[in-house]
């Protein structure tokens, strides 16, 4: 630790990075869609265990001849310099810290597959330290710095390989999900040594603090259609291992061990789904782990670390804006101080806190915060868009039909290309569980910059506003929610100088979905467009990669078809009027391709203009930035032929 922490946030408050590398340069009165998605993305922050440096991972936006890719850079708390630490062809992630703090260990697929490499706190060049076949899924180093233990894929047979070599390549489905193995690697010699293997998917390991077994979080082969996570500690001594009492439901995980290891913290549902949402407090004695912030703080919790054996910190979503907080493992509560968004986070040991922040209207950069004094900025990687004056939104509550109170964002464009009201976008998030946040939104600013208006609501199902309102819309999609959308635009045409004839809707996955909803139930929007939407539910179950989130929010269409299909818009097809473009990633398993498909049929069955776009290579969240260019051009391009902001 530093002698005096004084010193050091002084040091801070002048801290200029020393690199000129920044997303490319827009005009001062000018966002195109390119410049638009040209911004640095900063995750991962940690601390040296000395205090005195930060790792830091940043997203490198991509260009048209390159694509994106993340990188580590350090920045030396002491003189203040910054630098790029790796700059590989490919990506660099998950950076880690030795306990000593002379080593940094991260993930690269610089040769091939994902390897684990080692780089000198000084510099130099980063050597590899593992060789898997199959490439390390995730590593944690020993707590006395020897060590690291890593998972990774188990490999197929030589009989196997020579099959499929041979073009006998089917998948029998039920049998295609591989183990995971556990390997230690010694960091002297580089001798990595193969533990015995179980029937298990491992999705995370922590070391216990005494260094001589792990825990573990797994998933028993065959996996279950609803997955069972299952906790295991494994004893390194003899290769042995006891299974730890877990929750009942797939919707839980991110285990931290507390610094003594006598009690372990995880995040999960109130109950039995469908994310995470509470903190929970467990005994290594064997008993259930007990729930210590329903009561006290009835917000979504993410991110959760123990700074001592008796406190944790961890983000809390609180409506449109996150927070850090301290928890105590008896569940009293307390804000962290820090008054701005925070987003990911380290906490040093004498509470100092790393974060990354921003607005809607000012990008991520990193940041530095002590008890007593305000937080300041760290880097300026987005600094090309200070030039830009992106816009601001008012935050507006307003009642729903049931007295519920709703909260939205409305952004209204700096110029109008009209005098008169204002034409209106509505944005709906992905989830239901999920939530619009006060971040930077490419499509808002766009919009915007067109002369619309725009409208981002966190109807019920929303995350940030408590577990009732969580499940409110629960076996009722396009009820509650969709009539909160529409007391919402209401309030909008009455309080906020909104066009009643000029309303466009637009959304992505459920968001889509909505959108699809909205157009089947009223001919109020002239222009919609549905990014990897859900057309039919009972089919849509049936052929996504999991349907467990589904089966929580609708139940099963083999036991409720009904329910499915009450909520489906294609039952409701023949009342659409609404010009609707459709984005579609060809690659989708969240959200197939069939969903789209089975809207653009029914569409041009009853003669509504409809346009279907498919992106080769994309999932769920487009990647390429040609297709990510492509398909916003053509989102706004639609919505100005059929809205226009002028008469």
């Amino acid at each position: 630790m530093f002698k005096s922490f004084r010193a050091l946030f002084y040091l801070a408050l002048l801290i200029v990075p020393s690199f000129q590398i920044f997303a490319q340069a827009p005009n001062a009165d000018s966002l195109t869609v390119e410049k638009a998605l040209s911004f640095y993305r900063l995750s991962n922050p940690v601390f040296s265990p000395d205090g005195k440096k930060l790792a830091f991972v940043v997203g490198q936006p991509a260009t048209l001849e390159k694509p994106a890719a993340n990188h580590i850079w350090l920045l030396d708390l002491r003189d203040s310099t910054t630098r790029q630490y790796t700059n590989s062809a490919k990506s660099e992630s998950n950076p880690k810290w030795s306990p000593q703090g002379k080593t940094l260990a991260f993930l690269s697929a610089r040769g091939g597959e994902n390897q684990i490499y080692l780089l000198d706190d000084e510099g130099g060049e980063a050597a590899p330290l593992t060789s898997s076949k199959t490439g390390v899924r995730n590593f944690e180093w020993a707590p006395d710095g020897k060590t690291i233990a890593y998972i990774e894929e188990d490999s197929i047979t030589s009989a196997d390989k020579k099959r499929k070599d041979d073009k006998f390549d089917e998948t029998v489905v039920s049998k295609s999900d591989k183990a995971s193995v556990l390997f230690s690697i010694d960091i002297a010699t580089k001798t990595a040594h193969k533990h015995p293997q179980k029937n298990w998917q491992i999705s995370n390991l922590k070391w216990m603090p005494a260094g001589d077994a792990m825990i573990l979080e797994v998933q028993e082969l065959p996996g279950k259609e609803i997955p069972e996570l299952r906790l295991v500690k494994f004893n390194f001594h003899d290769s042995s291992y006891v299974y730890i009492p877990s929750p009942k439901n797939p919707a839980w995980g991110d285990i931290e061990i507390a610094p003594d290891g006598k009690l372990f913290s995880f995040v999960g549902p109130r109950v039995d789904g469908p994310s995470p949402h509470d903190v929970f407090m467990q005994s290594f004695s064997g008993t259930e782990a007990s729930n210590i912030t329903s009561k006290s703080l009835n917000l979504p919790v993410r991110s959760i670390k123990f700074i001592s054996d008796n406190l944790l910190t961890g983000i809390v979503q609180n409506g449109f804006h996150s927070s850090l907080y301290k928890i105590s493992i008896t569940g009293k509560t307390n804000d962290f101080g820090i008054k701005q968004n925070v987003y990911a986070y380290d906490v040093r040991a004498d509470n100092t806190v790393v974060f990354t922040s921003g607005t809607s209207s000012k990008l991520q950069e990193l940041w530095l915060y002590a008890s007593g004094h305000a937080a300041v900025q760290l880097t300026h990687f987005n600094k090309a868009f200070d030039k830009i004056p992106l816009v601001a939104p008012e935050l507006i509550s307003y009642k729903s039909f049931d007295g519920t109170m709703i909260e939205s964002l409305l952004f209204k464009p700096t110029k109008s290309k009209q005098t008169g009201s204002l034409p209106l976008v509505v944005f709906i998030h992905g989830g239901p569980t999920g939530a619009f946040a006060d971040n930077y939104n490419a499509w808002t600013q766009l919009f915007l910059q067109k002369g619309y208006a725009v409208m981002m609501p966190n109807i019920r199902g929303s995350t940030g506003y408590g577990f009732k309102f969580l499940e409110s819309n629960r076996y009722d999609w396009g009820g509650g929610d969709f009539k909160d959308i529409m007391y919402g635009i209401d309030y909008m045409i009455a309080n906020k100088n909104i066009d009643s004839s000029k309303l466009s809707i637009v959304g992505w996955s459920y968001g889509g979905y909505m959108s699809e909803w909205a157009i089947t139930q009223t001919n109020r929007f002239k222009a919609a467009m549905s990014g990897a939407g859900l057309f039919n539910l009972a089919s849509e179950f049936g052929t996504e990669g999991g349907a467990s989130y589904d089966n929580w929010c609708l139940g099963s269409p083999y036991e409720n078809l009904d329910v499915f299909t009450k909520h489906s818009a294609m039952n409701f097809i023949k009342n659409a009027h609404t010009p609707t473009l459709i984005i579609q990633g060809e690659d989708d398993d969240v959200d197939p391709i069939g969903q789209s498909q089975e809207l653009y049929r029914g569409l041009r069955y009853y003669n509504v203009p409809a346009e279907l776009v498919l992106y080769p290579r994309e999932h769920h969240g487009f990647v390429e930035l040609k297709h990510n260019m492509d398909y916003i051009t053509r989102m706004i391009d639609w919505v100005e032929k059929y809205c226009p902001v002028t008469k």
